[in-house]
């Protein structure tokens, strides 16, 4: 009977090991098109604030938001305030909407930036697969149309890190090298993501106005957050387990995620 038993649990244990080797090799050989697809399928749909400062002090609201449609995803940035031009500042308004079909391919992206002086945009779109058009424009700022190679799949700066966070585990020391679209240039780059640490933030997510008529922090939450080096234009970012920011920094400015109220309406009320 005990030999009987022990033979039992020996095929018990080689068939759940078995299991286990099946479903590694499984994991392991899932297709790029079967990654970017699951990662699709985690994606929340949810738009977050941001306060947006220069040396501590705020100089602006963005907003940072993801949707779905039947057919496509919608990720769009947002910011308006007065934003550095040299030695001062300028009233500025941003808009970034990317459109990516439902296995997380980019599609197309357009991007336009209004401000007195060098007003800004960006129409390009993703043909074959492995090639980026950028269309012409009245505001391009004298770049005439292009066509830019890549290694798929390509991202933009808000969306890497979320196909990064939401690809694989979020373990300290992992990298992955992304094909990332970089406005400020018009190119196709290839920085390294990397998780350097991993921390717990406290962020303000509802807002209700305090006794001089300005818009506080009315409930606090905590939001596990893990740091992001490598990308473009050396920006630092915290993201939580989706990959959105929970707060960046590159040079003197910074973005926290923070309530509607206290992100746009201060701004609002402080700009007049």
């Amino acid at each position: 009977m005990t030999s009987t038993r022990a033979a039992l649990a020996v095929v018990v244990v080689a068939l759940w090991i078995g299991g286990l080797a099946m479903m590694f090799r499984r994991n392991a050989n899932v297709s790029e098109a079967q990654q970017l697809a699951q990662v699709a399928l985690r994606l929340q749909p949810e738009t977050f604030y941001y306060t947006i400062e220069r040396d501590g002090l705020q100089i602006g609201a963005a907003s940072s938001a993801l949707d779905t449609t039947a057919n496509t995803l919608v990720s769009e940035e947002y910011f308006v305030g007065d934003y550095p031009a040299g030695k001062s500042l300028e009233r500025t308004s941003a808009r970034w909407q990317t459109r990516l079909t439902r296995g997380f391919r980019l599609a197309g992206l357009t991007i336009d930036i209004a401000r007195p002086t060098r007003p800004f945009a960006i129409n390009a779109s993703v043909e074959e697969d492995t090639l980026l058009f950028i269309a012409g424009t009245k505001t391009t700022g004298g770049h005439p149309p292009a066509h830019y190679s890549f290694i798929r799949p390509l991202f933009t700066p808000s969306l890497a890190p979320v196909a990064f966070m939401l690809g694989g585990p979020h373990a300290i020391g992992r990298k992955q090298v992304m094909s990332v679209f970089d406005p400020t240039t018009r190119l196709v780059i290839r920085p390294e993501l990397a998780i350097r640490a991993e921390s717990l933030f406290t962020v303000v997510d509802s807002a209700s106005l305090d006794a001089a008529g300005e818009w506080a922090p009315a409930h606090r939450d905590t939001v596990r957050a893990w740091r992001i080096e490598g990308a473009p234009q050396g920006l630092t970012a915290w993201v939580d387990a989706e990959g959105r920011i929970v707060a960046a920094q590159v040079s003197d400015l910074s973005a926290i995620r923070t309530a509607f109220e206290i992100a746009f309406k201060n701004a609002k009320a402080k700009s007049k």
